[in-house]
């Protein structure tokens, strides 16, 4: 029993010392630990992060600025697409339809003819005249008697020497012509700045597709050769 203690004994006074040497060790080694991060060095990396942050976020705006400028010029072109797309759609259906890819570059130029012959063909034989003009691709070349204004649409009528009929020509008012029709003082004038257009009087070139005869000489989706007047968009007022 003696023996035993004893052994116990040892043991306890060995732990203890063990410890004790343990802990001296460890707070040795803490105090090195401190001053050895008293004494380190940020990397300029790291120590610059802040500034590379800021450049980041400034190119990031930049980008983005640009990526919106984009897409107000892709909105344009799609909005040049769509104006594009109508036109041939007006010109196809002036010319009558689906024709060959031979024959599409004859029937985009109009056939060319003054006003006068126009309602003198269609005075003398009306099914002749459908024949030779009905549907077709027209040129008229003629002075202008007067002007009306619809919703949707002006008319120009063009006289015919000789004749009470005259070439009424239909044109659809849209933002590539962007005019106002003043009847009683008998002028067509821009709706960007009010200068005239054309008079009453003026010969003109009205291209559109003929529609044959009731009152007047019909010609839709008209026209006027050389003349467009775009509308103007205002800037937007700055804050």
């Amino acid at each position: 029993m003696k023996r035993l203690l004893l052994i116990f004994t040892a043991l306890v006074t060995v732990g203890t010392a063990f410890s004790q040497g343990e802990k001296k060790e460890s707070g040795s080694t803490l105090g090195g630990l401190f001053d050895r991060v008293k004494d380190l060095k940020v990397p300029d990396s790291v120590t610059n992060l802040p500034s590379q942050i800021t450049d980041l976020k400034e190119s990031y705006l930049e980008t983005a600025k640009s990526v919106e400028d984009l897409k107000i010029e892709v909105g344009k072109l799609r909005d040049e697409v769509a104006s594009l797309r109508a036109e041939n759609a007006e010109l196809s259906k002036a010319v009558g339809g689906k024709v060959k890819a031979g024959s599409l570059t004859d029937l985009m130029k109009p056939i060319e003819v003054s006003a006068s012959n126009l309602v003198a063909v269609y005075a003398e034989d009306r099914r002749s005249a459908d024949e030779q003009y009905t549907d077709k691709y027209l040129k008229v070349i003629g002075s202008i008697e007067k002007f009306e204004s619809g919703t949707q649409s002006i008319e120009i009528f063009l006289n015919a020497d000789g004749f009470d009929t005259q070439v009424r020509c239909t044109l659809k008012r849209d933002n590539s012509l962007f005019v106002e029709v003043l009847p009683a003082q008998g002028r067509l004038i821009s709706r960007n700045d009010r200068r005239t257009l054309l008079t009453v009087g003026q010969p003109v070139a009205i291209m559109g597709t003929c529609k044959g005869s009731r009152l007047n000489v019909e010609m839709i989706n008209a026209k006027i050769d050389g003349l467009e007047e775009k509308k103007i968009e205002k800037p937007e007022p700055k804050n």
